[in-house]
């Protein structure tokens, strides 16, 4: 796989900032059942990291909350974004960095570490490090969630077929490896077209069992590793426009998908947007 260039990553996340919290199709869904989930592990919690933490939207209400948090991210614009909105609180840090290289923090140093989003998968060909730097940090518990490469491989699979009229070496690369590189392929450019400065990133979209593994390989328990979110990326647009569009609803179907990630498709392939696969891990001895 192509090497990510982080500094052309930094660009484009500077770009994508202001628009970080502004939800298409089921993102709202998403980052509501990435909320549900952090609540679950707070007892006992003093510190936290927010690794790729981007404008706050977890760092912020949680450093409101009491804890000690550290919010770090590679992209300055959106740490700008997120100091303007922590406004006076005195008990959130806000770190420019890089979650392949954590070296600046102990090991197990923090109750919690978050790593959300886009955190690791968007590190490409070096997401396994970025991850393993969030186990290392761990000291209790590790929440972290990933592009899922069943969902990333029928989307390239639509994308493939509506762009080019065929299958590209793009969509094979993304189903068996989970890889994408906007310079991987010629016909790749055809995928990013409209996107934030005509580019998609350098991704890795991981597997369940490939997540698990590489967890407990860290000497983590898995507590959890699944899809997040897969009711509403399988429910018809229309559907889920009326739920986004009613305040009272929301939260129920919220509840409803929290259900069916956990009792009905424990390895489903999550939201159509933001990061489906999820995963919750412990360190042993803690």
């Amino acid at each position: 796989m192509i090497k990510v260039d982080f500094e052309r990553e930094r660009t484009w996340w500077d770009a994508q900032a202001p628009h970080e919290e502004e939800d298409r199709a089921d993102e709202a869904v998403n980052r509501a059942l990435r909320w549900r989930e952090i609540t679950r592990h707070l007892e006992g919690v003093r510190t936290i990291l927010d690794v790729g933490g981007g404008t706050g939207a977890f760092s912020i209400p949680l450093a409101q909350y009491g804890f000690e948090v550290i919010h770090l991210d590679l992209s300055p614009a959106m740490l700008e974004i997120a100091r303007l909105k922590a406004g006076g609180l005195h008990n959130i840090r806000f770190v420019e960095g890089n979650a392949v290289d954590l070296s600046s923090l102990a090991d197990c140093s923090f109750d919690l570490v978050l790593a959300l989003d886009g955190a690791v998968s968007f590190c490409g060909d070096r997401a396994e490090e970025a991850l393993l730097e969030c186990c290392r940090v761990a000291g209790r518990t590790l929440i972290v969630s990933v592009l899922h490469r069943a969902r990333l491989a029928a989307q390239w699979a639509s994308t493939s077929l509506h762009v080019l009229g065929g299958l590209a070496p793009a969509v094979y690369a993304m189903l068996e490896r989970g890889e994408w590189h906007q310079d991987q392929y010629p016909e790749n450019a055809a995928f990013a077209r409209g996107s934030t400065h005509d580019y998609l990133g350098s991704l890795h979209g991981f597997l369940p069992g490939e997540l698990r593994s590489i967890l407990e390989g860290a000497g983590l328990q898995v507590v959890r590793c699944g899809g997040v979110g897969s009711l509403a990326g399988l429910c018809p647009p229309e559907v889920l426009g009326r739920v986004l569009a009613d305040p009272a609803l929301f939260p129920e179907f919220v509840e409803l998908c929290d259900a069916y990630d956990r009792e009905v498709m424990p390895e489903g392939p999550g939201t159509e947007q933001r990061a489906g696969l999820l995963a919750v891990a412990r360190r042993a001895d803690a």
